[in-house]
């Protein structure tokens, strides 16, 4: 075996500001014409991509199966939320706002966000209520949010707790012998227009 065992069930082709050529233009201009309106998930391309250490070979024989097979199940933790609404505060300050988050639960979150490096941060948090700053970037036509290894670890126990809980020490266990990242990227594609041509807010 190699020093690293990269296993890629659906390798995120672009991350973040990386693939997004528009990054140094005017924060304000991102406000007024990028993050401003209702975007709706594609949930197509919510990718999730999983890189393991070389360790403990009983513990990969373990792990590995368990990814494949809930795989699926694990894309759906980051097909939430459907619907993000930005809008700004005021026009005297574009680099501030509030957001909501509308999950296909019914659920529906509200905040305020500071724009920095024309990145909108966002706060999700666990089922025990740990809270996560989470980046988002747009670049007019479409909106990626980056779901780094804390937050996914973090959702990903809340899952292993909710589905399998007599298994739940086991595979903890096993998730704690083994050196990995776990890393997801929501792809939000639509802004909805008002009638005045506007994006709404």
């Amino acid at each position: 075996m190699s020093n690293k065992t990269v296993i890629t069930l659906l390798t995120a082709t672009a991350l973040l500001c990386g693939s997004i050529h528009s990054c140094t233009k005017n924060p304000s201009k991102y406000i007024d014409n990028v993050y401003q309106g209702s975007w709706q998930i594609d949930t197509s391309r919510v990718n999730v991509s999983i890189t393991i250490d070389a360790g403990d070979a009983s513990k990969l024989q373990q792990f590995i199966p368990f990814i494949t097979e809930n795989y699926q199940d694990i894309r759906l933790l980051i097909k939430e939320p459907s619907t993000i609404i930005v809008s700004a505060t005021s026009s005297e300050d574009p680099y501030s706002g509030n957001y909501t988050l509308v999950f296909s639960s019914g659920i529906t979150r509200t905040g305020g966000y500071k724009l920095a490096g024309n990145i909108l941060y966002l706060k999700l948090s666990d089922n025990y209520g740990r809270s996560y700053t989470i980046p988002c970037q747009a670049d007019g036509s479409s909106m990626q949010i980056f779901y780094s290894t804390p937050y996914m670890k973090a959702v990903l126990l809340d899952f292993i707790e909710k589905h399998y809980p007599q298994h739940t020490d086991l595979i903890s266990s096993v998730l704690s012998g083994i050196v990995f990242s776990i890393e997801g990227l929501g792809f939000y594609n639509t802004r909805t227009r008002g009638s005045d041509g506007q994006y709404e807010q």
